[in-house]
C-alpha cells in the first residue's frame, strides 16, 4: 500500500478548484452550444447549375413552374444595403437565407413562371445563383398590389387569402 501526502496553502487549492470548474464549463459551453442550434432550420445553399437542380429545388418547396422558358439576368449585390435591400434580405433571412455574405458580388437570378398559385397576374419564382448555388431568391406577384416572400413551402392558406384581399381591392 503506497500512501502520499502533500502539503498545500489554502490559495493553492482554491486555484486548483477554480480551474477545475473554468474547465468543466468550457467543456459544457463546447457541447451544449451546438445542441441548441439543431432545432432551428439553417438554409444550406442548394445546387443551382444546372435547369435541371432549380426546377427540383422549386418543385420540392411544392410550387409548379414552367420549367421550359427561365430567364436569366445578371445583378450585382451592393456592397451596402441600401433600405430597399435591407428589406429584401430580411425577406431573404426569415426563408433562413442571408445576402450579407454576398456583398459585392454578381449573382444569376434565374426567374421561372409559377403556374399553381391562384392570382390574377403572373406569379414568378426568382433564384439568386452563385458559383451553382442557389443563395436567395423570392416568389412574387407582378400586381401592382402583389406580393413578395422568400423561397419557403407553398402553402395554399396564404395565397387564398392574398387573392381574397386582390379581388376585395379590386372591387372596391
Amino acid at each position: 500500500m503506497f500512501v502520499y501526502s502533500f502539503r498545500a496553502s489554502k490559495r493553492q487549492i482554491i486555484s486548483i478548484i477554480l480551474c477545475v470548474v473554468m474547465l468543466i464549463a468550457v467543456l459544457v459551453v463546447t457541447i451544449a452550444w451546438p445542441l441548441g442550434d439543431i432545432s432551428a432550420e439553417t438554409y444550406k445553399p442548394a445546387g443551382g447549375g444546372s435547369n435541371q437542380e432549380r426546377v427540383a429545388f422549386l418543385t420540392g418547396l411544392g410550387y409548379e413552374i414552367d420549367s421550359q422558358s427561365p430567364t436569366v439576368k445578371e445583378v450585382l449585390i451592393p456592397d451596402e444595403f441600401d433600405e430597399v435591400f435591407s428589406r429584401y434580405n430580411q425577406i431573404q433571412q426569415q426563408a433562413g437565407m442571408d445576402l450579407k455574405p454576398y456583398c459585392g458580388k454578381r449573382v444569376k437570378l434565374w426567374t421561372y413562371r409559377v403556374l399553381n398559385i391562384p392570382s390574377q397576374s403572373e406569379v414568378r419564382a426568382n433564384l439568386m445563383v452563385y458559383k451553382n448555388k442557389i443563395i436567395g431568391g423570392d416568389i412574387s406577384s407582378t400586381a401592382l398590389d402583389g406580393f413578395m416572400h422568400g423561397l419557403t413551402r407553398y402553402d395554399r392558406g396564404y395565397y387564398s387569402t392574398t387573392t381574397a384581399r386582390q379581388t376585395a381591392t379590386t372591387a372596391a
